[in-house]
């Protein structure tokens, strides 16, 4: 039997990777397994360690370890090294080579929302690992008004200066917000117990009348803030989990070499019949 796994801390116990993959293994006939390990940052070495003496066949991974695992792989794709995260890990012998297929995922999702980058005015939440796959895929597909806003803008500015886009900082969201026709989140707050000092920003009473669509990249979440202020706005929303779908397909594919349609990812976790 081959092992697949997804790592993450904590909130990697709520993953729907295990779901999805599995559901896709038995479809197919393979004799394999996917599991979520809760790794916390301290022990990411040693978890490099373990995948490489366990002889794991392929990894997901996920918040906080996107960047931080870096040093501990053999390679990295060109994507992967272009934006400096990674979320999949193939082996190719005994070498581990990280992959983002974070990036194809959130394209396809642009695509299935229909979002052009014509009359498109974007704002992006957050500056970690999955927002530097959200910006990328944004900026390859032509998008021009991209701006970053993060708590540290600093760290806003860095990322901005390497891959594109335009660092604001978190005291001018709200102007920028008012001309922004599609906005993304990509930081782990998603509920209001999150992050208290979103709630000025985001609460019922901000108007964005140019918004036109809410991307939360997170899912899950039994309320959603980003959900209220799209409807408030009457903008539509969507949450991460076809994201997830999509990405899990492209990893899929980097694994095993099957090239499953994005239905067969959906279908476990109820998106599609």
């Amino acid at each position: 039997m081959k092992v697949y796994c997804v790592i993450g801390d904590q909130r990697v116990e709520r993953s729907l990777s295990p779901i999805m993959h599995n559901s896709v293994f038995s479809e197919y006939g393979m004799n394999c397994k996917y599991v979520a390990f809760r790794i916390e940052p301290a022990d990411l070495e040693n978890a490099v360690l373990g995948i490489r003496s366990l002889n794991i066949s392929g990894v997901n991974v996920t918040v906080p370890h996107k960047e931080t695992i870096i040093p501990f792989l053999d390679g990295l794709s060109d994507c992967a090294r272009g934006i400096g995260a990674i979320n999949t890990i193939v082996r190719d012998g005994p070498t581990l080579i990280g992959h983002n297929t974070d990036v194809g995922g959130f394209g396809d999702l642009l695509d299935k929302y229909r979002v052009s980058q014509h009359n498109s005015d974007v704002v992006i939440m957050g500056a970690g690992g999955a927002t530097r796959a959200v910006l990328r895929s944004f900026i390859e597909r032509g998008y021009e008004k991209v701006s970053v806003i993060n708590r540290t803008y600093k760290k806003g500015l860095e990322l901005t200066a390497k891959l594109g886009g335009l660092a604001i900082p978190l005291e001018n969201t709200t102007e920028v917000l008012r001309k922004a026709t599609l906005l993304v989140n990509t930081t782990s707050v998603s509920e209001a117990a999150d992050g208290p000092s979103f709630m000025e920003t985001f609460s019922n009473k901000a108007k964005f009348d140019k918004l036109r669509l809410v991307i939360d990249i997170n899912y899950g979440r039994k309320t959603n803030f980003w959900a209220s202020l799209a409807e408030n706005n009457g903008a539509g929303f969507t949450d991460g989990l076809y994201m997830l779908a999509a990405q899990a397909r492209q990893s899929f594919r980097l694994w095993t070499g099957e090239n499953p349609v994005i239905e067969d990812f959906l279908r476990p976790v109820g998106l599609v019949k």
